[in-house]
């Protein structure tokens, strides 16, 4: 099965399908791969039925549970092979998409134009952030996550600072010109997230449409890779200890 205009496209969280497809890799699932199946390995309950739709419109398992040959090769290639296979399966999961826009060469507005005949339409933009997390995952592009600096503007140079701003004394340093990063690990956020915040237009000055959308685009997969999104059951047993160690493939 493959993602066509026919059927509905996936639109599950990039970051659920990239569980079942890192721990059924490296710790093998229980199968049939069910909802069950899913909460147990983090998946959170209220995004199990779209999880479980984009596995079988993606050739990952079919209607039955059941891991197909394509999710069963990416288990068995070594991890130097890893991506190549990840980036084989994604052309032919998502050939329709790739004939219109490729993530190596188009900007985000071309990738998010080639959904755009796509049902549901109302899901459009998760369908967008999913395809952009896999493309990641299979080395397709960079992950926003290792490089926030695209993400940010420099600073407008056509104003004098403040005068209360020019000189601080030496060791107090505004938190405004704390690096991102540094100021990312004070309040416990990811340095892409804090890059992408940095980019916003500062004094109330606007942006265009495009600039926008392209901004809440790429925000949205960086979310994803930044914080996942796991079962209330898994943040409660995060910090004990695996009693049942890891599961084995069931025949």
């Amino acid at each position: 099965m493959a993602v066509t205009t026919q059927t509905p496209a996936p639109y599950a969280p990039g970051t659920a399908v990239n569980t079942v497809i890192s721990r059924f890799r490296d710790r093998g699932l229980q199968q049939p791969i069910t909802k069950e199946v899913l909460i147990r390995a983090g998946v959170s309950e209220s995004l199990v039925p779209r999880t479980l739709q984009a596995l079988q419109t993606l050739d990952l398992i079919d209607d039955s549970g059941t891991p197909t040959p394509t999710l069963l090769k990416l288990r068995s290639v070594p991890e130097s092979d890893y991506k190549a296979t990840m980036l084989e399966w994604m052309q032919s999961a998502y050939a329709e998409v790739f004939q219109f826009a490729d993530p190596r060469h188009d900007d985000a507005i071309r990738v998010r134009d080639a959904f755009r005949a796509y049902t549901p339409h109302g899901q459009q933009d998760r369908m967008v952030s999913l395809f952009m997390s896999l493309c990641v995952e299979a080395g397709i592009i960079d992950a926003p996550l290792n490089d926030p600096k695209p993400a940010m503007r420099k600073p407008s140079r056509t104003a004098a600072a403040p005068a209360s701003t020019r000189a601080k004394p030496q060791g107090q340093r505004s938190q405004s010109q704390v690096p991102p990063p540094a100021l990312a690990a004070a309040v416990g956020l990811a340095p892409a997230l804090m890059g992408m915040l940095e980019s916003i237009p500062k004094g109330g000055k606007g942006w265009t449409k495009q600039d926008r959308d392209k901004f809440v685009l790429t925000f949205s997969a960086v979310l994803d890779f930044a914080v996942p999104v796991v079962s209330a059951e898994s943040l409660r047993e995060a910090d004990q200890p695996d009693e049942t160690g890891d599961e084995e493939d069931v025949p």
